[in-house]
């Protein structure tokens, strides 16, 4: 994540542009921390695991992590690396990303990844002839990796019909042989991967758990101040907020739960206020207003406003089994 500030005259620039130009920079600021370099170092790894070699085939990697922690970033970047080319029998897809839909059944598994693939029209067609479509279209596209996001949708405990089919799906895309498989979730997805011996069994279950920031280690806390100056130093205002400070990164830190995808999303509330108000940079009183409006209902504490020693307790440690790298 390279740190270099924008010169004053670019930072005037920027702050000169219209309202909505600069409600966009932030909201779109693009953040390469080393959380999201070193989880696309390993899917791209997994994808090729030899350089200069070919794709891997035939196995399933695990990209879990808690909710805001980026995981979906990694997945559509990468992607976005493999743009859909027109070959000599019609459109490659090297690698295609999947979302899939919230409450996941095995039908809504098959039509998400059919859309995709482009692949059949879902109203005309019964279940496993759609996914029979997506095995054929696979092959013909030459797909060299499937990104499924949101994996716990589907492999959820609370619906066991589902979880089981679409578990039998996930092994017969491996067993084509072609092409290899990420599925990113929740911890306990990993863990409900982790138990079925048939889906470990293909690759054995290579993974890499995207943690958050930690205030008290001292490697994370110097990264996430880091973070906090790298989206300070690009941020369309005339002035610095010091978001990298001691002081102010601390706080962000206890409102984000050092999650970088939360930290994003205050920090755009706080300079929401700040443009409105034409104000040179993002002040406390942002950073107030912002926690105000965010905390949760029956909280008083404001750690821009009051002593941060006095702050409750936010979040408690993962006690998952995985540790961070691709590993087993």
């Amino acid at each position: 994540m390279s740190n270099s500030a924008l010169s004053h005259k670019e930072r005037a620039e920027r702050a000169a542009l219209p309202a909505a130009a600069r409600q966009t920079i932030i909201k779109q600021m693009f953040v390469g921390h080393d959380r999201f370099e070193e989880a696309t170092k390993q899917v791209r790894a997994f994808h090729m695991p030899v350089e200069g070699g070919v794709h891997d085939t035939g196995s399933l990697f695990a990209l879990a992590g808690e909710s805001r922690a980026g995981k979906t970033y990694v997945l559509k970047r990468y992607a976005r690396e493999f743009p859909v080319e027109q070959g000599e029998t019609g459109l490659m897809r090297r690698v295609v990303y999947v979302d899939l839909p919230v409450a996941c059944n095995e039908r809504g598994f098959v039509e998400r990844i059919a859309a995709a693939l482009n692949v059949g029209r879902a109203t005309k067609m019964n279940t496993e002839a759609l996914f029979g479509n997506i095995l054929i279209g696979f092959q013909e596209q030459g797909t060299e990796l499937l990104l499924l996001d949101e994996v716990q949708e589907a492999l959820s405990p609370q619906r066991p019909a589902a979880l089981r089919g679409c578990q039998g799906y996930l092994r017969k895309m491996l067993d084509l042989g072609s092409m290899n498989i990420v599925a990113a979730g929740l911890m306990e997805t990993y863990a409900l991967m982790e138990a079925d011996a048939q889906l470990e069994g293909r690759g054995l279950l290579p993974h890499h758990i995207v943690l958050p920031y930690t205030w008290e280690n001292k490697e994370d806390r110097a990264g996430f101040r880091l973070l906090c100056d790298y989206i300070d130093a690009r941020l369309p205002f005339l002035e610095k907020s010091g978001l990298g400070s001691q002081w102010c990164s601390a706080r962000l830190h206890w409102v984000s739960d050092g999650l970088i995808g939360r930290l994003k999303a205050f920090v755009f509330r706080a300079a929401s206020y700040a443009l409105n108000e034409s104000a040179p940079k993002i002040e406390t009183a942002h950073l107030v207003r912002a926690w105000d409006l965010v905390k949760p209902v029956g909280t008083t504490f404001n750690p821009f406003r009051d002593d941060l020693s006095g702050a409750p307790r936010r979040r408690t440690p993962e006690q998952g089994t995985a540790t961070s790298g691709a590993t087993r």
